[in-house]
């Protein structure tokens, strides 16, 4: 009988040590995901500013961090951007101050 319980604590323990790692990498992807659109929004803003195609700056400062641009959207002076990694989307907005 003490065999069938500690089998069982540990698949327990391995259950909810699964479920952490899943949530972690959520949170990791959903931090990545928002530090890939605010950089992306701010340099896509900046080349707005500058005169350039904002949509086409973002869409490199979201690849260099690792992220695919699945919106941008100008207006006015303002840039609005979504940028996705491992299915999280985030949304970002920049402009001048």
């Amino acid at each position: 009988m003490p065999t069938l319980v500690t089998a069982g604590t540990a698949a327990a323990l391995f259950s909810l040590g699964a479920l952490l790692l899943g949530a972690a990498g959520q949170v990791s992807a959903q931090h990545e995901a928002q530090v890939a659109a605010d950089l992306a929004a701010v340099a896509g803003a900046s080349a707005v500013y500058r005169g350039e195609d904002g949509c086409t700056v973002a869409a490199a400062v979201a690849g260099d961090n690792g992220a695919s641009l699945r919106d941008c959207r100008g207006a006015g002076a303002d840039l609005t951007v979504t940028a996705r990694i491992r299915g999280r989307e985030v949304t970002s907005t920049a402009g001048p101050v």
